[in-house]
């Protein structure tokens, strides 16, 4: 029973951890994207079936998580000759491909007849096939690809020869292992290229070995307040909390990076903007949500306050913020600061930019409290001052 639970629960996790970086890799663009969200969307969806078979009993769950993990080979393969930027030998391609079949026929008919753990017919087939392309990975041309190209294929080929014995562990019946671990191996991988974009292997080295060293120390102690005994149980117990552990890093990446892109989205807008003219310009930023409520006073609108002097002010840097107006730590005069404080409260904004000097244009942007982070601001300056050059070039 404990057994049968944990593995429900380390599929799950890697179910959710494996969907989250293939749905999160969509949104991105290149020639690999592709064969990593197949990848690791096959091996969500054997996760996810093995874990919901297991908790429903259906047959056709069981169904969907053989076919999708016959196939995954396949899928690595086609990883694999991205990454190497080159086909695979003819006959190595039709020999995993044949492999597949293989596995996915025998899995289909007789899906019913027998466990997964007890598939020689299936462990088979997918373990000889990620070996040999693990030595694909192994014998690269390392000339015809790049420093950074190589630091990655190495560790994934290093991920790679670490997974084989985790995955044959899945194999319970075959192995007598306490507890199938390829969720785990799964986990690491895409951990792994997750980290490759930073190219820092040795962070990611460090970073496994914390993981480790924390779930040994979570597990002892909940096995103390559970009172389990004996290796089994306490593996078990300690493959679950690494890969919760994992699964928890994976989703912390993923929402970081997703920030990071839709920061990007405004520099991204900015290349594309048309700079023909101030009006085009800022009307390609409009959809923008850093600018949305952007406003922009021309001189006839300044009139409270003299609009060259203020623009004069302004012009000393592209962003000014109304907190650090009040706060006395920009760059202006209190007698400077008090128009534009004045200007900014008046029209409920936070932060003010130049757009032209001669006429006096001024633009004038609310940013959520959430949002007015450093990053925030060089965007927002970036904008004001590319505006600016385009006016000035006019």
């Amino acid at each position: 029973m404990i057994q049968s639970l944990a593995q429900v629960c380390l599929d799950g996790l890697a179910a959710v951890g494996l969907a989250a970086y293939a749905l999160a890799a969509r949104r991105e663009a290149g020639p690999l994207i592709p064969r990593l969200v197949l990848l690791f969307g096959l091996m969500a969806a054997f996760y996810a079936g093995r874990a919901l078979h297991a908790l429903t009993g259906l047959d056709g769950l069981q169904v969907v998580a053989f076919a999708a993990v016959a196939l995954a080979p396949t899928a690595a393969l086609l990883l694999a000759e991205g990454v190497l930027r080159r086909h695979a030998p003819r006959l190595l391609k039709l020999a995993v491909m044949g492999a597949s079949l293989v596995a996915l026929g025998f899995a289909l008919l007789t899906a019913r007849d027998m466990a997964f753990d007890a598939r020689i017919g299936l462990a088979g087939p997918i373990v000889l096939s990620l070996m040999a392309i693990l030595v694909l990975l192994g014998t690269r041309d390392r000339d015809q690809l790049s420093a950074s190209e190589n630091r990655v294929v190495a560790a994934l080929a290093l991920c790679l020869a670490a997974a084989l014995p985790l995955i044959l562990t899945d194999f319970t019946a075959l192995m007598t292992a306490w507890i199938g671990l390829s969720p785990i191996a799964a986990l690491l991988i895409v951990l792994v290229i997750l980290s490759s974009a930073n190219g820092d292997p040795r962070g990611t080295a460090v970073e496994i070995g914390l993981l480790l060293a924390v779930a040994a120390g979570v597990s002892l102690g909940l096995a103390q307040a559970l009172a389990l005994s004996g290796p089994a149980d306490l593996a078990r117990l300690f493959a679950v909390v690494l890969a919760g552990q994992i699964v928890a890093s994976l989703l912390v990446r993923l929402h970081a990076q997703g920030t990071a892109d839709r920061r990007g989205g405004l520099r991204r807008r900015l290349v594309r903007a048309d700079a023909g003219s101030v009006d085009h310009f800022l009307a390609d930023l409009a959809e923008e949500p850093l600018l949305k409520d952007m406003t922009v006073l021309e001189a006839g609108q300044l009139a409270d306050h003299d609009a060259q002097t203020l623009a004069a002010v302004l012009a000393r840097r592209p962003v000014w913020s109304l907190e650090r107006l009040k706060a006395g730590e920009a760059a202006a005069s209190l007698s400077e600061a008090e128009p534009l404080i004045d200007l900014l409260e008046r029209h409920g904004a936070t932060h003010a930019g130049l757009l032209s000097l001669a006429p006096a244009r001024v633009a004038l942007a609310r940013l959520p409290g959430l949002a007015r982070g450093v990053e925030a601001e060089i965007d927002l300056a970036l904008a004001f001052r590319m505006a600016r050059l385009v006016a000035e070039r006019r």
